[in-house]
Formats: C-alpha cells, structure tokens, sequence
C-alpha cells in the first residue's frame, strides 16, 4: 500500500534503546494492566459468536464473601504459643473458579475475561492461594484492590510452579478482585481456582500497625553494619499466607547464584509448633526483599512490592531444625541479592548479629558482643546441644516472625539461624536465643539427602568457610542524591501547594538528575510520594530522559501505579481516601524494559493538570552548599529548584534508580539494533514491518495511560493495527530483544 508522503509528517516514533531481554521474572513482573472498565462495561452484553447467551455477565461485579471468625479468639491463641512460626493471617478454604463464581465477559476481539470479587469484613489485607493455575502462554491474571490503586500482576503461564498452585502477596484492605484474560485463539481455555483465601487480622502490609517490633528493636540502617551487603540477603517469609517467619539468601561453592534460603525447620512444621516438615508449604511462600527504612529510624515504610513466590525444600532436617529453601525463581538482579557465606567449623569470633523480621516488621539488627556457647533448645523436638546460645543482646532483641534469621559471626558468615528462645516480657527484662548450629547438620546425618553441606557445597571442596558474593558477576546499586543530612520536605501543604507536586504555579513536570559513568542499565526506580493516588483517567507518568543540562531525549515512559490506603484504629475500617501512609511508603517501580544510558540522565515525573488528588514528591531542603540535582517544567522550558518560587535553593528529589553502572558496551550492541520500523495511514492505521526471519512476535499496544488496547501474537513479517487518536506505545517482543516504539495520530 502506497501513503502520501505527506501523512509522514504526522508520524513521530522513537525507538527506546532496550536490552536483548526483559527484567527477570518475578511474582509480579510480567507487565501489562488489566482490562480497562469501558471496555468491559460496553461488553458485558456481547458474547462472542459461538459462545452461549446464558454466559454470566451483570453490571455490577459479584463478591465472593467470607464468613465471620472471631479476632479475639486468634490473638488470644497467637498470645499464649511459646513456639512457632507467627501468625498473622485466618485461612479460609475455599473453591472459587469459573465455573461457581464471578462474571465472564468477551471483548469484540473475542478475548475472555472473567472476573472475581473477594471481600472479607475488616481484613486489613488479603491473600491468595490459586490451588489450580493452568493458563495459557497467551493468558494474564491480574489481582487488584476494587479502586485499581494496588495492581498485582500480570502472572502468565511463566508464573506456575510444578505442582500447578500460585501464592499471591497480600493487597491491602477487605476485598480484592481476580481477572483473568484470555486471548481468542489461545492454545487452550485456561483453569483457574482459588483454594485459599487469608484475612490478616494484625496489619502485615501497614504502619503503624499492630505488627510493629518492640521499641527495643534496632533498625538496620541505624547499626554501624548498615553498610554491609549481607542485609541484602536477609528476607521476610509469609508461609500459606498465615505465618512468617525470617531467612536469608546463602552463597554455595559453586557460586552459581542458586536462589537457596535458609531458615528454620519449624516454619513448615505441618501444625505451626510440632514435626513433621510439611514440605508442601514451601509452595505457598511469599519472599520478600529488601522490606526495610531507607533511612535510620525513617518515618517511611519499606517497600514490599519486591517479592519472589513459590520455592521447594532442597533439604529439611527437623532434628536440627535446619531448613534451605529453593526459590521457584532466580532473584531478579534489580532487587540487589546477595548471597551471604557461611562458617561451619568449630572455631567463631565475636562480635555476633542477626539481621531479622520481627513482628513482621521492618528489617532490624540485633548485637552480642560475647561470645556464643552451646546448649540445648526444646529438646521435646531438637537434638540436645545442637544450638549456639545467646544469652544477652547488647543492643536489640527477637520476637515473633524472627524465627529463621541468620547468626553472622565477625567475619559476616552465618553460622546458624534463629530457632527461639526466652524474648522477655519487655525491653528491660530481656530474654535469651538460640540458633541451630550450621555446622552440625553439614555432614552429620546418616543420609546424604539430609546433609546441608549436599546442596551449600555442590564442589565438594570440603572448604568450612565460604565468603558471600553479589549477584549475576555485574550487581545492580541503588543511586540517591539524597544525603543522611538532608531535612526532607514537604511536611505539609502551603497555601500554593507543594514545590515538587501540584501548586498554584502550574508546575506540572519536575525531574531529578543523575549521572553514569560509562554505559548503565536503568531496571527501576524508587520514590517517595508525600501525597497522590492511582487514577486510570489521569495518571501519574514517569519517564527516563537523557540530555547535558536538561531532559532532551525520551528513552522509556510508562505509567505509575501507586496506592493510598490506610487503617483507622479510630473505625477499625480500612480508609481508600487520601491518606497519611503516603508520608510512609516508599514506592519501587519496575521498569516495563531495562533503559541503557550514558552521561547525564533525568527521571521525569508528569502529573496530570486534571486530577482527584494532588500528588507530591518529598524532596530535601537546608542544603548550606546550595547543591541541585531537583529540575521543574514551566513556560516552555527547564528551570533549577533554585528558580522554583516555593524552594529558591538547590535540592534533590526523594528519588533513587537502580542500575547496572559501567557496562561493557558489548554487552547491549544487540539493544542498539533496529529491528522493527512503522508507518500510519490517514485514519490511523498503523503498519509495523519486523525484521525478516525472527519468528514469532508479541505485538502489544497501549494508550497514553499505559492501558492495553491490543496483544497480539505475530508470525509474519509486518502486520497491521488500529490506533486511536493520540499518543499510543507500541512494544514488540522477539524471541531474544524488543523494541519500543511511541505514535502519535
């Protein structure tokens, strides 16, 4: 087909320079948003051709709801258990699928989405167990809070583990709702059930909450330790979506980067405090990285959108009560794992200390300057003198949930984890711990299958200390321009509004500035929101530019999900209205492709000029050296923060990125080809040409607000798409690379 040249000029496109590869899967990393509502409200009356009229369909979503249990009754038990892993959920067995529960929508393109709601009075969070997930590669479940303020997901076939069930992290408040989409023409009509619904009755996801550690506790950043990556490895442990418990990510002399956890036996024991192992339960587990302050004794909660679901037991000994998980997963590299070393002979030096998650809560540290000395734990179910004991922390304490955490000697080797103790009745009156020793469980017992040292020493070295290692030879590093000393603002609201968010000025754009050394991979990016909230009409955007002085050139764009609810104690409700969590989280937002930049960068944030609530980003205030890395938009062009009229001095934003600095540029050569190129017609048809020879291709095609129109699977070597008016982005994946492309109608 011929097009006038001069329909050309309409066509703006840039090709966003994007690895051979997407980000590393995890829980929640496949991308994509879930069926916008005027798509499923326009067809809700329309089955597709071949599709029975009696298919479920309605105006209003139907809610699956959970029967009534006493809260009181729970805390009462979870007070008087000595032993176990800490509860923190109710279990509700249940049997929700397709054919008993929910709506099944088709969209004019045949695509079928089924949907579900699931509510239970006064959880503070909910949580998923899909006990039967057998999709198609062509299929995305997405699980949602009703507002569409917390998004999980998409999860595709990639996602299943090999007994075929799903754990998913918790979502805030008492209802929650599964979509499932499934293309026409998909290799098979998918089988989804929800076996297990959890309602968390303490507040696992919020802060304050009832899970927070005693006052005693210390936080990691606050420790002279803090600089030390093996916090890295440490991560907290949801276990069938009711328990928790501590673990850490360990090195093995193969240093293959094999995505093995050790804890605690007694967190998969089948009643919560008694053997045997239910090894099944590895299944059910949620990893959670990272979880921590950014900085000591910050009023901002730690992120807990980087998480790794499902794992198998690679060994289990509960006479020990050693466990070492295998996650289901390699850990994504931009959620900065480290793999910690270990010492299993005989012979430890003090200072000791255990990274840990107690109540739940944020990572803490805790200190024993003397040295450790055998002794014996709850021999009802451990050996007798298998355990190092702590007898007094000079600084910190466990509870709850620390169960599982590693012992670190001087050297920064683990040389146990945590199986309990005498916590104390309070700060003052501390108790004792005991960790089982490693060492013990190494080569001890008669069956190989039962010795650590069969999977920690593939090698077969013999070594007895091990060093920890980073990731993937070339680690990603979390960049800040934020300093320890830095004040941070807005605490409130002026009577223009806010200097780095909506205000009287009109500002609407502001960026921060970084800059690489060398060739850098850009995986995400963290920040933190004083006020704002999710809306699918007028979002939130965030964009990667490159450029000397200023944003010049768009390498990446994409839209931000971010959530604002927060319990009352007050009402004992769960508020989804503008609320104060925002002063409290800190948002981690994976980018949809990895970004490559050289030189100077900026990180963009557009808000929208219509919107529900004002959004806003902390940023740092009485800077002496008048610093600037903090940029805004107005009249046409970029300005300093010195310039802004509610600053007029150098800051920065509260905004971090996540890289792989100084790359060998061999490395991504493959990232600089082009491979795809497009074309529009007068009334928005756009025609995409592939390079010859590559295969399949997903072709997908999203709006300005980043919501899908079309996910398409290509064989030929072009194929042909309607857009509509406006800004569309156009992704294209090939086997081993994507392309980028932004249009413009």
């Amino acid at each position: 087909m011929r097009l006038k040249s001069w329909i050309r000029l309409f066509v703006v496109f840039l090709l966003f320079e994007v690895l051979s590869f997407s980000i590393s899967s995890a829980q929640v990393s496949h991308g994509g948003m879930p069926c916008p509502e005027r798509l499923l409200k326009a067809s809700l009356h329309r089955p597709s051709p071949g599709h029975s009229s009696d298919a479920r369909v309605s105006s209003q979503l139907p809610y699956v709801e959970m029967p009534s249990f006493s809260v009181d009754s729970l805390l009462r038990e979870d007070l008087l258990s000595s032993f176990g892993a800490q509860r923190f959920a109710n279990k509700f067995k249940v049997s929700i699928d397709m054919e008993n529960s929910g709506t099944i929508s088709y969209l004019e393109d045949g695509t079928k989405v089924w949907r579900v709601g699931i509510t239970s009075k006064d959880a503070l969070s909910l949580n998923l167990l899909f006990t039967e997930y057998e999709i198609p590669s062509q299929a995305k479940v997405f699980v949602y809070s009703p507002d569409r303020s917390t998004i999980l997901g998409s999860f595709t076939a990639q996602n299943r583990q090999k007994s075929g069930i799903l754990p998913i992290a918790p979502i805030e408040g008492d209802s929650l709702i599964v979509e499932y989409v499934e293309p026409a023409g998909a290799d098979f009509e998918g089988r989804l059930r929800v076996g297990e619904v959890n309602h968390d009755y303490v507040g696992l996801r919020l802060l304050p909450s009832k899970l927070q550690s005693k006052e005693c506790e210390v936080d990691v950043n606050c420790d002279e330790r803090s600089s030390l990556p093996q916090k890295r490895s440490v991560c907290l442990i949801t276990i069938s979506g009711t328990y928790y418990c501590s673990g850490a990510l360990v090195n093995n002399t193969a240093e293959d980067d094999a995505p093995y956890v050790l804890s605690a036996s007694h967190c998969l024991f089948a009643d919560g405090s008694h053997h045997p192992v239910d090894e099944s339960l590895a299944e059910t587990c949620v990893f959670f990285f990272n979880y921590e302050t950014p900085f000591c004794y910050s009023d901002v909660k730690g992120t807990m959108e980087q998480t790794v679901a499902g794992a198998s037991v690679a060994v289990s000994n509960y006479k020990y009560d050693m466990l070492l998980f295998r996650l289901s997963e390699s850990v994504p590299v931009d959620y900065r794992p480290y793999y910690s070393g270990w010492n299993v002979s005989d012979e430890l030096r003090p200072p000791f200390y255990m990274i840990h998650h107690p109540s739940g809560d944020l990572k803490k540290i805790s200190v024993e300057k003397n040295m450790v000395y055998t002794a014996s734990f709850y021999t009802t179910e451990f050996l007798a003198n298998s355990h190092w004991h702590v007898d007094l922390w000079e600084s910190g304490i466990s509870e709850g949930g620390s169960s599982g955490s590693p012992l670190f000697d001087a050297d920064n080797r683990i040389v146990g984890a945590l199986s309990g103790g005498d916590p104390g009745i309070s700060c003052t009156q501390r108790g004792y711990d005991n960790f089982y020793k490693l060492l013990l469980p190494w080569n001890n017992p008669k069956a190989d299958d039962q010795k650590i040292s069969t999977w920690l020493d593939p090698m077969q070295k013999g070594t007895l200390l091990l060093d920890g290692k980073e990731a993937n030879g070339n680690p990603c590093v979390r960049i800040s321009n934020i300093r320890s000393t830095d004040h941070l603002l807005p605490s409130e609201e002026s009577k223009d509004g806010y200097a780095s968010g909506h205000n009287s000025y009109g500002y609407l754009r502001y960026a921060e500035k970084f800059v690489s050394e060398g060739l850098s991979r850009i995986y995400g990016v963290y920040f933190v929101p004083f006020s704002g909230s999710y809306s699918e009409d007028s979002p939130v955007k965030l964009s990667i530019y490159s450029g000397k002085d200023e944003p010049t050139n768009l390498l990446h764009e994409q839209v931000v999900k971010i959530s604002n609810t927060e319990y009352s104690y007050s009402t004992q409700k769960i508020s989804t209205s503008l609320a104060k969590s925002w002063v409290n989280k800190e948002n981690y937002l994976r980018l949809d492709s990895v970004v490559s930049v050289e030189g100077n960068f900026f990180v963009v944030f557009d808000l929208p000029e219509k919107f529900e609530h004002k959004f806003a980003l902390r940023y740092a205030d009485e800077r002496l050296d008048d610093v600037n890395t903090a940029y805004f938009f107005h009249d046409g062009a970029w300005h300093t923060f010195r310039e802004n009229e509610l600053v007029k001095k150098g800051s920065s934003l509260m905004v971090d990125v996540v890289c792989q600095c100084s790359v060998d540029a061999s490395q991504v050569d493959v990232a600089q080809k082009r491979r795809t190129s497009a074309t529009m017609g007068e009334d928005g048809e756009v025609y995409l040409f592939f390079e010859i020879g590559k295969g399949g291709k997903q072709v997908l095609m999203y709006d300005m607000y980043g919501r899908l129109l079309e996910d398409k699977k290509v064989e030929n070597d072009w194929c042909r798409m309607e857009a509509p008016h406006g800004i569309v982005m156009i992704r294209v994946i090939y086997e081993d690379y994507s392309d980028t492309l932004k249009l413009v109608r």
